[in-house]
């Protein structure tokens, strides 16, 4: 350190040195070194006697003298050497493997102290606490020969090979592995937690999954339990939602036009493309460019029906390629009863547009 602070003191006294004389002149904006005196206007009392005088600004040598000069420099290597060793010492209690006040495992423990690896294990393989959960969640027979898939193995490995009287030098590749394999203090589980943990997952294989609600502090179980996936895998009831799966959800979708029993194909498509069409008019008649104009109505009219165009012919796209059976009668070729469910609806559409532009025109203001 004495080193270091006599290398500082003297590049520091260099440098005001050099700054001193090469910004000396008229660079008044940079330093106040030898120069020449301030110019003052010349109404000015005694500005005349100034002016004549070579008299410089307060330079550093001037108002710290030399032996402030050096006493500044000084500081500054002192700083320094502090700076320089408190980095030193964390670095060397992270990275030093012969250091005694970096071991992690301590003679008290007497448990420990029976097991050879454990001895004088370097803070830079393992942290404190984390061994002490290791061992925690480890079984106490295990300690001693751990099985070969635990993190205590890959310790064990480690700490037989690095630190105080054995190697104190690790390579990078060991390095990364003894980073990647041994956990963190958040990986490992106490018994709680593996309890909790091996429910949830039980919990999850059974197609359940326990009900919590959101909160300001992440979420709160309430103690129910809800059954998400149905009984049979493949039958298509994987996922069950109250929305989907609750009672007035059931009855409202079986009442619609798709999906109500006992109607042919040309009723679905006339009753679903006249509700289409009935509303589709309505956003571009109230909200469209032309909405205070004479032609909104009209406009509105083009282009609901231009909708219901497009969705017809796609529909008959889907029926032609996918070929969907739900409607077919018995002896009917693939998709014929999808496909006039598709053009009633575009006949249906064009009807339900029409009528709501009727009762614009004829009631609207």
């Amino acid at each position: 350190m004495r080193e270091f602070l006599n290398v500082s003191t003297t590049l520091t006294l260099a440098a005001i040195g050099a700054c001193t004389l090469l910004l000396a002149g008229d660079a008044l904006a940079f330093t106040s070194g030898v120069s020449r005196g301030p110019q003052l206007p010349p109404h000015v009392s005694g500005a005349s006697s100034l002016a004549g005088s070579s008299l410089p600004f307060a330079s550093a040598q001037e108002v710290m003298g030399a032996k402030g000069v050096v006493c500044f420099g000084m500081g500054f290597g002192i700083l320094m050497a502090l700076s320089r060793g408190l980095s030193q010492s964390r670095v060397s209690c992270k990275a030093s493997f012969e250091q005694p006040g970096s071991l992690v495992v301590k003679e008290k423990d007497t448990d420990i102290s029976k097991i050879a690896y454990l001895q004088d294990v370097p803070r830079t393989i393992i942290e404190k606490d984390t061994l002490e959960k290791l061992l925690k969640v480890t079984p106490r027979d295990q300690w001693e020969d751990p099985p070969e898939d635990t993190y205590l193995y890959t310790l064990k490995t480690f700490a037989e090979v690095y630190g105080p009287g054995k190697a104190t030098k690790m390579g990078w590749w060991d390095y990364f592995r003894l980073k990647v394999d041994l956990p963190d203090t958040a990986e490992l589980q106490d018994e709680e937690d593996a309890l909790y943990v091996s429910e949830y997952y039980r919990l999850m294989m059974e197609g359940k999954v326990p009900f919590a609600v959101p909160g300001p502090a992440g979420y709160w179980y309430t103690g129910a339990i809800i059954q998400w996936k149905g009984k049979e895998p493949f039958a298509g009831d994987q996922v069950q939602t109250l929305l989907e799966n609750g009672r007035w959800s059931k009855q409202f979708l079986s009442n619609l036009a798709f999906y109500r029993e006992g109607l042919k194909p040309w009723q679905r498509g006339l009753e679903i493309g006249m509700a289409h069409g009935y509303f589709l008019i309505g956003p571009f008649t109230s909200l469209g460019p032309l909405r205070n104009t004479p032609e909104a109505a009209t406009v509105g009219l083009l282009c609901g029906c231009a909708i219901v165009g497009i969705v017809s012919v796609g529909g008959l796209i889907f029926g032609s390629t996918i070929k969907p059976t739900r409607f077919d009668k018995p002896g009917d070729k693939p998709a014929a009863g999808f496909i006039e469910m598709i053009n009633w609806h575009a006949i249906g559409g064009l009807g339900g547009a029409g009528f709501a532009h009727a009762l614009i025109t004829i009631f609207g203001s």
